[in-house]
């Protein structure tokens, strides 16, 4: 073994069994979100003229993501509208659950490691303590330096598997959040359209008022 890797001690192979499990679940999530499908302005607009009309043909063939959800709508445009929600509402909440499955995983790893290298270098300054009280000649700067530096070796690597853990688990946490208002979103303005109405401003905004209201 590696000498870094025995100067750990026996705090060595749980900490690189929490680096290799942090590692394999960052890129796992990673996958998953960067298939996430973006939800654009222009994309809003679309989606919600097609719900208008009945017509979302891009939601027919395989539909993954938030044209799963428009998909749902339009298989179950035939129920009530209380119906239909429930319907979008289970399906949300699935897609939350996948979207933020094994992200407390990584953020318990990025808690244990830290915690696991602190161990190791309170083990490690026993040991070294101990050495010392079994010596019978004066104590060197430099025999106390040698200590103290595989003492404090596990804790770096703690540090050093914690950091992009904890990080990586508020992020995609985050990132899942926002894509999710933007899916609610998008459902609650497609879910008015199939209704027959709409919330566009836009061309009410630019026309002249028909009535004009006069101060008495």
């Amino acid at each position: 073994m590696p000498a870094w890797f025995v100067s750990m001690g026996p705090l060595g192979w749980p900490l690189a069994l929490c680096s290799l499990l942090a590692l394999a679940l960052l890129l796992e999530r990673l996958s998953v979100f960067l298939q996430l499908q973006p939800i654009s302005e222009k994309t809003l607009h679309s989606s919600v003229a097609a719900c208008k009309d009945c017509s979302i043909e891009s939601c027919r063939k395989r539909p993954s993501g938030w044209r799963y959800g428009l998909a749902l709508l339009e298989r179950h445009g035939n129920l009530p509208a209380e119906q239909r929600e429930e319907v979008l509402g289970c399906w949300l909440q699935e897609e939350r659950c996948r979207l933020n499955r094994h992200l407390r995983v990584l953020q318990m790893v990025g808690v244990l490691a830290p915690m696991l290298g602190l161990l190791g270098t309170v083990l490690g300054m026993v040991t070294m303590f101990a050495g010392i009280a079994e010596q019978n000649g004066p104590v060197t700067p430099a025999l106390l330096a040698d200590g103290l530096w595989q003492a404090l070796y596990t804790t770096v690597w703690g540090m050093v598997i914690a950091i992009p853990a904890l990080a990586a688990g508020q992020g995609f946490s985050f990132w899942a959040e926002r894509y999710l208002e933007r899916v609610q979103m998008l459902l609650n303005r497609c879910h008015l359209a199939f209704n027959g109405l709409d919330l566009n401003l836009a061309d009410v905004a630019h026309s002249k008022p028909s009535v004009q209201w006069r101060a008495s």
